[in-house]
């Protein structure tokens, strides 16, 4: 037998079988995402384990609400409160919310913005009071306005006894009495609208179903 045709066979076979892969570089996993912290809760209508409801109301008109649920850091990388749960409504309305002390913000045209802490441990009613700006502002000047009437009117007095005034120059009596008088009333007009229209609100809790 001829050894020659098997050799151009073999030698056929290696031309017709597939290079050998050649080696790739080894590459290093990509590094896994810095994970984040959780994002604050939504605090919304729907019940949900670990809430309770929380209703809140404004006698006169509607409120926009903002409740933040917030806990304290023990990481020095990150000092301060944590925003743990948020929601906001317009009231009338309802959320659901974490048991423990909450922010309350409550904006609205004309009224006194409210930045307060309540505390919630079961179902619970809020109502907000209604505080006019515009109102509050007028109560502080003309309590501003009655106390000044009343201090310059003292002190003229004060000063005239103490330099030895002539009697002829010196404020009268009976125009002293006014004008503290006339003080007084200013700055009692103006006491009754810092009290009516001072921020706040009233708790209460709701009937248990």
């Amino acid at each position: 037998m001829d050894p020659l045709p098997s050799r151009y066979a073999a030698f056929a076979l290696m031309l017709a079988a597939p290079l050998p892969a050649q080696a790739q570089p080894w590459l290093a996993p990509p590094r896994p995402a810095v994970r984040l912290g959780n994002g604050p809760l939504l605090l919304d209508e729907q019940p949900a384990p670990g809430r309770v409801p929380l209703r809140l109301r404004s006698p006169s008109r509607p409120q926009h609400v903002v409740i933040e649920a917030r806990s304290a850091v023990v990481s020095a990388t990150q000092p301060g409160p944590i925003l743990r749960a948020a929601g906001a409504c317009n009231t009338p309305c309802l959320l659901w919310v974490p048991r423990g002390t909450l922010r309350l913000r409550s904006t609205a045209p004309g009224l006194r913005s409210t930045d307060l802490d309540i505390d919630v441990d079961a179902a619970t009613s809020v109502e907000l009071r209604a505080p006019s700006s515009a109102l509050f502002n007028v109560g502080t000047g003309l309590t501003a306005l009655g106390a000044t009437v009343m201090i310059a009117t003292a002190s003229v007095a004060l000063a005239q006894q103490i330099n030895g005034a002539a009697p002829d120059d010196q404020l009268r009596p009976t125009a002293a009495i006014g004008l503290s008088l006339l003080g007084a009333l200013i700055m009692g007009a103006g006491i009754p609208l810092l009290v009516v229209h001072r921020t706040g609100y009233r708790q209460a809790a709701l009937p248990q179903r």
